[in-house]
């Protein structure tokens, strides 16, 4: 056997093994995001469970729910500040940072207080998504296998990979975009080649069968649009209505800028305030919020009910803005708390409301164009995460998938790509990539 023949079969044991890691990962992230999902969602129930007990007296239940609200957001930010200070926030630039070998990976810290500390924040009611955290639970399981099988510093970045996008795939039940997350927003970090991108695929549509098939576990944003929505725009309305989904996409790429340096604002006002300080608006927030569980829910929470509900229900466009301005504030609250939370959920959320304001001011203005609230709903959800992470491919094909609109991608593409093309011309960057520089200017690891 010839030099090049042993060379091709080493190769090819290589790739299976990698492979064979792959899956292996996706089956324990599918595994421990299904229960993290679980968990989170029957935490909420909490609230339900005071409003039923003391339905007789609404002022003592919302002394309880206030009570309980500030305690478990609390808890979760000691338990952040204590033994892991990475586990703060999405968990999304903390990935990053690790593929590029600027940030260490305290799996044996992290995995329990990402989990424990996003159970509590998050069950409390705050406005944050559980896919950041699972993208970072699973970039742990994906160091785990790594470390067990002593792979070196190649293999060990795809799996890390493998990891997260199993995290992702998980957390929106969207294999796809979740491939395409990190083909797309984590380009320059990913060892992009043959091997390393099926072992990806395979983690990611792993993952997604465990957690849909085995465990049955609901997606984050559990919304199959097409019983709501009539199909628009029809394939000859496009033109007529293309003017209304470039000026959807042109406004939400300055808010979607604004979104990224509000943001960062907030966070810095956090990052120099006392311990004492911060422990006190952290469990004031969580009251609020506890509160806001009990007696108006929409307000609070990631936002898998309300995309829903926008659909259902069609609430007044006053209601709409009311919802807008409350839940973009307590997103930017939330996410300044320094527990476990991602920003994705949130931001789809606020993209749906934005959208939906937006049809209902497109269908007063031109009712001729056949421009329906709903799909520029979807149409804003993608763009919004265009603007702010800049991925717009990973924002199309993620709500696509999401919300089964397939038909609607012709205006989703022209929305998400001139949101994101807005906000790259006015100088806005790319939010992980900011709050990656945040975190490795603060770094004491």
């Amino acid at each position: 056997m010839d030099e090049s023949e042993l060379s091709r079969r080493s190769e090819l044991r290589n790739a299976m093994w990698v492979y064979l890691l792959a899956l292996i990962i996706g089956l324990g992230v599918g595994t421990v995001g299904s229960a993290f999902h679980y968990t989170v969602q029957k935490t909420t129930k909490i609230f339900n469970v005071i409003g039923s007990v003391f339905s007789d007296n609404g002022t003592l239940a919302i002394v309880i729910a206030a009570v309980v609200g500030a305690v478990m957001v609390g808890t979760a930010a000691e338990l952040v500040r204590r033994y892991a200070p990475e586990a703060a926030g999405s968990g999304i630039q903390e990935i990053e940072g690790i593929m590029s070998g600027l940030r260490p990976l305290r799996w044996r810290s992290l995995l329990p207080i990402k989990f424990i500390g996003g159970i509590l924040s998050m069950g409390a009611g705050l406005v944050l998504g559980r896919e950041g955290p699972t993208i970072h639970l699973g970039g742990c399981i994906g160091q785990i296998v790594g470390e067990k099988a002593r792979s070196n510093e190649a293999t060990m970045n795809t799996l890390l990979a493998a990891g997260a996008t199993a995290g992702l795939s998980v957390a929106f039940s969207a294999p796809l975009g979740a491939i395409l997350f990190m083909i797309e927003e984590m380009r320059r970090r990913f060892n992009y080649n043959f091997v390393s991108l099926h072992a990806v695929i395979l983690a990611s549509i792993t993952a997604n069968t465990v957690n849909d098939q085995v465990f049955g576990t609901l997606p984050q944003l559990p919304v199959q649009l097409q019983t709501w929505l009539p199909r628009f725009p029809p394939p000859g309305n496009l033109l007529i209505s293309l003017p209304f989904y470039l000026t959807l996409g042109a406004l939400i790429g300055v808010l979607g800028g604004g979104f990224n340096t509000v943001l960062l604002k907030c966070l810095r006002i956090s990052d120099g305030l006392s311990r004492r300080t911060m422990l006190m608006i952290v469990c004031s927030v969580g009251a609020v919020v506890g509160v806001l569980m009990l007696i108006a829910p929409e307000f609070a929470g990631g936002g898998e009910a309300l995309v829903k509900e926008l659909f259902d229900k069609s609430p007044m466009l006053s209601f709409l803005l009311a919802l807008l301005v409350v839940r973009a504030a307590l997103t930017f609250l939330s996410y300044s708390m320094g527990v476990p939370g991602g920003i994705f959920a949130p931001m789809l959320a606020l993209g749906a409301l934005i959208g939906t304001s937006f049809g209902y001011l497109a269908q007063d203005l031109m009712p001729h164009a056949n421009i329906h609230p709903g799909s520029c709903a979807i149409a804003a959800m993608g763009a919004l995460f265009a603007a702010t992470v800049r991925a717009p491919l990973t924002g199309i094909v993620l709500v696509a998938e999401m919300t089964a609109s397939f038909n609607l991608l012709p205006a989703m593409i022209v929305t998400c790509m001139t949101a994101s093309v807005v906000a790259q011309s006015i100088g806005s960057r790319p939010v992980y990539d900011l709050l990656l520089e945040r975190t490795l200017k603060g770094s004491n690891l």
